[in-house]
């Protein structure tokens, strides 16, 4: 009975030493950035993450442009690192103060000095917002088909302007104006144009931008938008815009005339002397529709 006892009294004691000497389990890897449908937040978020903070326009403030450009700082994903945050996309909503949907669009985190700022922008698409309007946006950050927190709503109001207004429009905006009025208007820049229809094309443009237009620069012109040649004896090109007063060109069609063209923004720095920079014709407002 005692050999009994004691052996008894040794496998309880071996049995102890081994429990305390194990560890609890240690996870392999950490929670799931993202969550099934039946694991969702209260808010009905599947992604882990923060939510965006609406960073531009201001609440309350009153917008210059139709198509202002709307700026977050970035989400926080609670459970992945820095290269998976780099993917997200984030989406942007914009309502009438009653709730009626405006806008809804992507745009995946901005690369470059934005990404360094911890902010991403997408800027509204042309003709869907009105003048001397209300209206009120908020984004949310999504990854796959997970969706992330939304973020609180910040509103602006869109400034009422006339053609007549002066104003200062940047290139983007104006290769945006000059981009619209190509596709709209179906004007055809490839191989089957010719150099006299691109120059047309291209000058009724620029006089959208130079003298305004009620449909496709309603926000304003700017009188330092010009068309150039190539220098005595050549004649317009059909692919470059310049600034009247500095003289700095932008091309902005790769390979026009041909099949393959594209269009892009390229600087070509400031024009040489012998290359004239001239307003478009007034006239060349006439074949714009209003």
């Amino acid at each position: 009975m005692q050999k009994k006892l004691l052996l008894f009294g040794i496998a309880a004691v071996t049995a102890t030493t081994m429990a305390c000497g194990e560890k609890a389990a240690t996870p392999v890897s950490p929670s799931p950035t993202t969550s099934t449908g039946s694991d969702a937040a209260a808010d009905g978020s599947t992604l882990k993450a923060t939510a965006p903070v609406p960073y531009s326009p201001a609440n309350g403030s009153v917008v210059s442009s139709l198509t202002p450009n709307l700026v977050v700082t970035n989400s926080t994903l609670k459970f992945a690192d820095a290269q998976t945050a780099s993917t997200l996309r984030y989406r942007f909503v914009v309502e009438t103060p009653a709730g009626a949907p405006v806008v809804n669009m992507t745009e995946p985190t901005t690369p470059g000095g934005y990404a360094e700022l911890g902010i991403t922008g997408a800027r509204v698409p042309v003709d869907l917002l009105q003048q001397g309007t209300a209206y009120r946006w908020r984004a949310r950050a999504e990854l796959g088909s997970s969706v992330g927190p939304w973020s609180s709503l910040s509103s602006f109001t869109t400034q009422v302007q006339s053609p007549s207004t002066l104003r200062t429009i940047p290139i983007v905006e104006a290769v945006q104006i000059i981009r619209t009025i190509y596709d709209q208007l179906g004007y055809k820049i490839g191989s089957g144009s010719t150099r006299e229809q691109r120059n047309v094309y291209l000058e009724r443009a620029v006089a959208a931008l130079h003298y305004g237009h009620v449909r496709f620069n309603p926000l304003g012109r700017d009188p330092n938008w010009c068309i150039k040649n190539g220098g005595p004896g050549r004649p317009q090109a059909d692919d470059v815009i310049a600034r009247c007063d500095t003289r700095d060109a932008w091309d902005l069609v790769a390979s026009i005339g041909a099949d393959s063209y594209y269009w892009h923004t390229d600087y070509l720095g400031r024009l040489p002397g012998d290359q004239a920079v001239y307003p478009p014709s007034a006239s060349a407002l006439d074949g714009l529709p209003r």
